[in-house]
């Protein structure tokens, strides 16, 4: 629970009064938002995980259709039978790679490790898009949901919890059909992504970032 001490400002989402942490304002929380790839166990507490939900709902939609639909996972026998599909085309997309820098070797590591230990996630979420409610075209779906997992991943950030955002389940080369079938998520749905989230097990410093002006053009490239 927030203590009084750290009380910036009161704020209600929904039904949900809560208490902003003195420290964290946006664009504290948009420099500081890193993956977190390892979790403690503790359970993220209800009203925290609702506060996080209502805030992605607030994010930008093609024509205001808000076509988002998230499948929160606690189970662990659900997140362990979850895991299998996603796994098995993870690790036979990296036994198909050659070439890979020691890096990207220990990037795809971290996210193998991650991906063994779903089902010790607190939570995950699979976040998802009503077809029947959303543009045609692919540019529409996709901008009508990232702006709403991009609202989740700060909230919780600003509750002091972990975000991990990967594309595990999402497409048919990553495991959606078997998901969707374990989730009962209808044919009209797709999945987009999934994050992960808990309280982070590790302590990191703030994100390394190419200095803009090695990528902002102004009036032409």
């Amino acid at each position: 629970m927030i203590s009084l001490c750290e009380v910036r400002e009161s704020l209600t989402l929904g039904e949900i009064r809560f208490n902003m942490p003195r420290e964290m304002t946006v664009l504290e929380g948009i420099n500081s938002l890193r993956s977190v790839r390892k979790f403690k166990s503790d359970p993220v507490p209800e009203d925290k995980l609702r506060i996080i939900l209502e805030s992605a709902s607030k994010a930008a939609s093609g024509s205001n259709t808000q076509p988002w639909e998230f499948v929160v996972v606690r189970d662990a026998k659900m997140k362990a039978r979850l895991k299998e599909p996603m796994l098995k085309t993870w690790l036979e997309g990296l036994a198909g790679g050659s070439g890979m820098s020691q890096r990207m070797r220990d990037v795809y590591d971290d996210a193998t490790e991650m991906l063994r230990n779903t089902e010790k996630a607190p939570v995950i979420i699979y976040c998802c898009i009503d077809l029947d409610r959303v543009g045609k075209s692919e540019e529409v779906r996709y901008a009508s949901i990232y702006p709403a997992v991009q609202n989740l991943m700060l909230a919780a950030h600003a509750l002091g919890l972990a975000t991990c955002l990967t594309v595990h389940g999402s497409t048919p080369t990553r495991g959606e059909p078997e998901v969707k079938k374990l989730l009962g998520i209808p044919e009209n749905v797709k999945i987009t992504c999934l994050v992960y989230l808990g309280y982070s097990a590790v302590r990191l410093g703030h994100p390394k970032r190419k200095p803009i002006e090695k990528f902002t053009h102004y009036n032409h490239w």
